[in-house]
């Protein structure tokens, strides 16, 4: 009778691990980077799931690039595991990043200093939408 009792709280154990396993978050898979890149005349890329900032950082440079951006392109931002917004109103740009996109939007609005600003671009790494 030991031995069956014994073998079913390892059972039981083992599954709860394995259902525990199995409801992690989305986003808790891994790092990912993101970057965002914004030219002098407006032309911009955000990417995201990259390995690394730096591998991020170089895809939103060449994504810039061919946006229009030329070499005029820079890094403006670059995060881990979240989302980030660029908000343009007619005198400026102005972005910023977040855990959620909803957030990120909201602060790269609200840190425009340039009247009236709208959301013109925006990604976010696996696992982190809203």
């Amino acid at each position: 009778m030991k031995r069956v009792f014994t073998g079913a709280v390892v059972m039981t154990a083992t599954i709860g691990a394995l259902l525990a396993g199995s409801i992690t978050p989305a986003h808790a898979q891994g790092d990912n980077y993101g970057a965002l890149a914004l030219s002098r005349n407006g032309a911009s890329s955000i990417t995201a799931n990259y390995n690394s900032y730096a591998a991020a950082e170089s895809a939103a440079i060449a994504g810039c690039q061919r946006s229009g951006g030329g070499a005029g392109c820079d890094i403006k931002v670059s995060w881990r595991n979240g989302c980030a917004a660029l908000a343009e109103s007619r005198r400026s740009y102005s972005w910023a990043t977040a855990p959620s996109l909803r957030q990120a939007k909201r602060n790269a609005i609200n840190a425009n200093r340039g009247g009236s600003a709208s959301i013109i671009n925006w990604n976010c790494t696996s696992g982190y939408q809203l």
